[in-house]
């Protein structure tokens, strides 16, 4: 079976398990969440407010998310702010909320996410959610650091 999730070594040697944060005031949510992540290898942190989320992005070393999800249908949670945080801070970021709410997945889109999902989709499939939103991170990360040169003659290679 493949590890679908990495587990670099601390300085000392010893696996560390990755950091997960959730902006999430659904406590019954969170605690599902949580064991699902908790199979994938993953520590969790989880905020209820975006203070809370911000300081969380602003830990180093083993502290640093190294994704974070974020409840695009919680009342009162700044949300747009935390994507665009997460976004600034170089962490993926996976926004889950109802189906229907599509203006607010536009506005989560808009402000950042890596990727956009419903509720059932984060509970039906959470390592596959995971495993692309750190996928597309990576990707994007590697083609905005290109020059439109450089792009175009890897596109000129790859096809010759």
């Amino acid at each position: 079976m493949t590890d679908l999730t990495p587990w670099p070594p601390s300085p000392d040697g010893k696996r560390v398990e990755e950091l997960a944060l959730l902006l999430e005031s659904d406590l019954f949510f969170v605690v599902k969440v949580r064991e699902t992540l908790k199979h994938l290898g993953y520590r969790t942190q989880t905020a209820r407010n975006l203070a809370a989320f911000t300081q969380h992005l602003q830990a180093t070393d083993a502290d640093r998310p190294t994704i974070a999800l974020v409840n695009i249908s919680a009342h009162g949670i700044d949300w747009q702010e935390a994507i665009r945080l997460a976004r600034a801070a170089g962490v993926p970021l996976v926004a889950y909320g109802s189906h229907v709410e599509t203006e607010a997945q536009a506005l989560a889109r808009a402000a950042g996410a890596t990727s956009v999902i419903a509720n059932s989709k984060l509970a039906s499939d959470l390592p596959g959610v995971i495993t692309r939103a750190l996928q597309r991170n990576a990707a994007a990360s590697y083609t905005d650091g290109q020059t439109t040169s450089n792009r175009t003659t890897e596109i000129k290679t790859e096809e010759a």
